[in-house]
């Protein structure tokens, strides 16, 4: 049962996948995720809580993520990437 169900969300997930790209062709832009979609506010939560690393390495594994996040939003939006 749970195999069949697993399925069906992967589905539905792919056809949100495809309403977003049908956006995207209208408007020409891509529509927002939700908050709780994004990556990068979870990598600084966790850093930020971690007592395993010193601060210096938090600013430059938060600051490394933040450029990895902008070459990630060009690309969708058909712009030039520099890392």
């Amino acid at each position: 049962m749970v195999i069949p169900l697993a399925g069906s969300l992967v589905m539905l997930q792919g056809l949100a996948e495809i309403v977003r790209c049908v956006i995207c062709l209208k408007t020409g832009e891509w529509p927002e995720r939700l908050k709780d979609a994004e990556e990068i506010d979870v990598v600084e939560e966790q850093l930020s809580g971690s007592t395993y690393v010193d601060q210096a390495a938090v600013k430059e594994a938060i600051e490394k993520v933040h450029e990895i996040d902008e070459v990630a939003r060009q690309r969708g939006m058909g712009g030039e990437t520099h890392l």
